[in-house]
């Protein structure tokens, strides 16, 4: 996904005295302002008294800074999400000993590779820690930054239908646990367009929906997924995003995927054939699924015995001449070919003497006969 940046600038202003000390922070964007998709506001807890809304500047006021100590105040100010667009937020800062994060745990700090992922309308509480033993007095800056989508397209006479919104969870669970992913779509467009949303896990199409949507119109959509085999993985929606999902779990493994026929013509079938290996005392049920050029096309249930393994094939008839990719449950089988079938062959064969002499007496008495018969009845005519 290409980003766009849209950046709030933001001053921070600090006076640290001994023993106490008075920390400043001004936003450039006012209580009503939504530029740039963020709204910025004072909370409406205790703390939100020492922010402010004054001549279009939220302004935070942190007073009594002791002299080498970490002063924390949580929800001070709230971020809002106001573009439907605006993908992730978080809050940059080079002021050594200013951190800002989530409500009120000070741990759950917020930064680019922790960003908030808020929803249109949605509404984060933000915390703030200032530690005096690094914090230097003086002017600083730290910005608010919005991560826009660029998959939303611009509004036209035709459909422009782009997903956002994407949440998975949970992202940790066992072998046999389900998740759920969901996303949104909206038309930007002004006419009604369809649109598929393909759930993928590590880049495979595992499940799809079409969507129909009017102009102007939003439709959110709603995966399940069994999570069988252990390990990581990146679980999304094509096109809108991914998230990392650990599953844990016994070493249930597919071992080896292959195909038999790695060159066919249109219209034959493959066989691609895969092994489960099961290392537990106890027997176990799986899913295999067949994935052609990224998109599963097939599954089979398989139980496979304990301390065992068990082979399983898979049949694939080919229509149209190329290459395909095929792989088993996320392991790689190799590719098929499939080529153009050949023209019909006529092929000359000679006649042995013997089979000659054999031809020769019937198809002599043929032609008497004919001749005879044409004889007589030009003998009739006359």
């Amino acid at each position: 996904m290409v980003s766009r940046f849209a950046v709030l600038v933001v001053f921070a202003a600090f006076a640290v005295t001994v023993p106490t000390g008075a920390a400043v922070i001004t936003d450039a964007g006012s209580e009503t302002d939504a530029a740039d998709g963020l709204q910025l506001t004072p909370s409406t807890g205790p703390n939100g008294d020492y922010a402010t809304v004054s001549d279009g500047e939220l302004r935070l006021d942190l007073e009594n800074l002791n002299d080498d100590a970490v002063t924390r105040a949580g929800n001070v100010f709230t971020i809002t999400v106001t573009d439907d667009d605006v993908e992730r937020v978080w809050i940059e800062n080079d002021v050594a000993g200013l951190a800002f994060y989530r409500g009120g745990d000070p741990t759950d700090t917020i930064s680019k590779s922790d960003p908030l992922e808020l929803s249109t309308d949605e509404t984060a509480h933000i915390g703030v820690a200032i530690d005096t033993h690094t914090a230097q007095s003086g002017t600083e800056t730290f910005s608010v930054v919005a991560e826009y989508d660029e998959t939303a397209p611009e509004s036209g006479s035709e459909p422009a239908i782009a997903g956002t919104n994407l949440t998975v969870s949970p992202t940790a669970l066992e072998t046999g646990d389900t998740l759920t992913a969901n996303a949104t779509y909206h038309n930007y467009g002004d006419e009604t367009g369809t649109t598929t949303a393909a759930l993928t896990v590590d880049g495979t199409v595992v499940d799809q929906r079409t969507l129909e949507l009017r102009p102007g119109e939003t439709k959110s959509v709603a995966f399940e997924r069994t999570m069988y085999w252990p390990g990581a993985y990146e679980v999304g929606v094509e096109g809108v995003g991914s998230r990392r999902v650990t599953v844990e779990g016994p070493p249930i493994e597919v071992v080896n995927a292959s195909v038999d026929d790695a060159t066919v013509t249109a219209g034959e079938s493959a066989m691609i054939r895969a092994t489960v290996r099961n290392p537990t005392d106890a027997p176990v049920d799986r899913t295999l699924e067949l994935a052609v050029d990224g998109i599963v096309v097939e599954s089979r249930a398989v139980s496979i015995p304990a301390d065992g393994e068990r082979t399983v094939t898979f049949e694939r008839a080919f229509a149209e001449p190329g290459t395909h990719d095929i792989a088993v449950s996320g392991v790689a089988a190799g590719e098929v070919t499939v080529e153009e079938p050949g023209p019909f062959a006529i092929r000359n064969r000679e006649l042995s003497a013997s089979t000659t002499a054999a031809l020769a007496p019937p198809a002599t008495a043929g032609l008497l006969f004919l001749a005879v018969t044409a004889n007589r009845r030009w003998a009739i005519l006359r």
